[in-house]
């Protein structure tokens, strides 16, 4: 069988009785699932370790009862030689004659001494206690063809590239390898436990509507799982600004004692802010320097860009909205296809996500007074927010 990318071999062997399950392989491996907001974010770097306690304490749930997924399955096993077979998974998942060694008590330890979770202040969602309901339902409620399909093509096998990615984003969050065994630890056997489950479910080929029913159960693991992951993003989206919809909410005024007058007012033409970004590289005209206004806001971030004459940024694109109010020199933006002449005095609004550019085309200093909602976008925004703000390569300004 051809593996893919982040998919480990699996350890059965291949046999004419398996050959019913190469098309609900085929169907698993392209199943829309493995193109979830969770595993881009993994991709890209783009969780924090705050996001997987999150993400990780939600899931505690779902890893606590797993050996009570296996047990539904079990007992709707009327072959005693199948049940003794089942056995050896729970007995592995449950630390054999280690109970210290369980696999729910080894993702314990991740959160707590990997991730710095207080497992007493984790609240279970709504979405995540029926997520696990409904997981529990399907093997004990279905048949056994239904459950060894739901929990072996749909579950089990899924486990080494699932984890593989999640390691991956863990890796980029700076979580490192000695807290991460419960990964590894199933990354390594769980293909044999999934060989286990295969097996029992190949017991069933030879009922009437045996692919139809494990096509089914199959989807419907994969399908749950992704609306789990898709609400647990959701979520974690608006917890990072939940803090600032509190605030507003509560009619707490940023004005604290703290706040010196220093940092409620600012003079673009005397630089003194934060510099936040500059760049010069004469190949492609590009010269221009940015700063940051002191002030302590939440929403806004008030930016000043200074462009020397005959000069210009780089195109880039963000995902915060912004407003350039031109206070000296004369030029044009660009904003995606289009340039709009400015001049002192002007105003030019920039949508999120669009290319733009500024060149100054006069005599003197193009100063740029821009008023972004970055402090909210940069929170709302899962990925390296940054990297986002700057394209790799700028095109000279076309003086036509």
């Amino acid at each position: 069988m051809t593996t893919i990318p982040g998919q480990t071999q699996r350890s059965c062997t291949s046999t004419t009785a398996e050959a019913p399950l190469d098309a609900l392989r085929r169907l698993e491996e392209s199943h829309p699932f493995w193109q979830n907001e969770l595993f881009q974010a993994c991709r890209a770097g783009a969780l924090r370790r705050e996001d997987f306690q999150f993400l990780f304490g939600q899931y505690h749930l779902y890893s606590r009862n797993f050996t009570r997924y296996l047990s539904g399955l079990m007992a709707n096993l009327e072959d005693d030689l199948l049940r003794s077979r089942l056995s050896e998974n729970l007995w592995e998942e449950g630390g054999g004659a280690e109970p210290s060694r369980r696999h729910a008590q080894i993702f314990r330890n991740f959160l707590v001494q990997g991730l710095g979770l207080d497992l007493e202040a984790v609240r279970f969602l709504p979405a995540t206690r029926q997520f696990v309901d409904r997981f529990l339902r399907e093997c004990i409620d279905g048949s056994a063809l239904h459950a060894s399909a739901f929990l072996s093509l749909g579950t089990e096998a899924i486990v080494a590239r699932m984890y593989a990615i999640l390691v991956e984003g863990l890796h980029k969050a700076g979580i490192g390898d000695e807290h991460l065994e419960f990964f590894h630890i199933h990354m390594a056997c769980d293909d044999a436990h999934a060989a286990t489950l295969q097996d029992i479910l190949l017991s069933f080929r030879h009922q009437p509507g045996f692919e139809a029913e494990a096509r089914s159960a199959l989807v419907l693991a994969l399908d749950l799982r992704d609306e789990f992951f898709r609400q647990m993003m959701d979520e974690l989206r608006h917890r990072r600004i939940a803090p600032q919809l509190q605030r507003i909410q509560d009619k707490r005024s940023l004005l604290t004692p703290q706040v010196t007058d220093g940092q409620l007012w600012f003079r673009p033409a005397e630089p003194r802010g934060e510099t936040l970004y500059q760049n010069k590289v004469e190949a492609l005209n590009i010269d221009f320097t940015v700063e940051r206004a002191p002030f302590p806001a939440e929403v806004i971030d008030a930016r000043v860009v200074r462009i020397p004459p005959g000069r210009c940024n780089e195109r880039h694109k963000h995902a915060h909205e912004t407003v350039f109010q031109f206070l000296a020199g004369s030029g044009r933006v660009m904003v995606d296809d289009r340039w709009i002449e400015v001049r002192a005095g002007d105003c030019v609004f920039v949508p999120r996500w669009a290319v733009h550019q500024s060149q100054n085309l006069g005599s003197e200093p193009m100063v740029i007074l821009a008023l972004t909602d970055f402090h909210l976008t940069g929170k709302a925004f899962l990925g390296d927010y940054e990297a986002t703000a700057r394209m790799r390569r700028a095109a000279p300004p076309d003086r036509g």
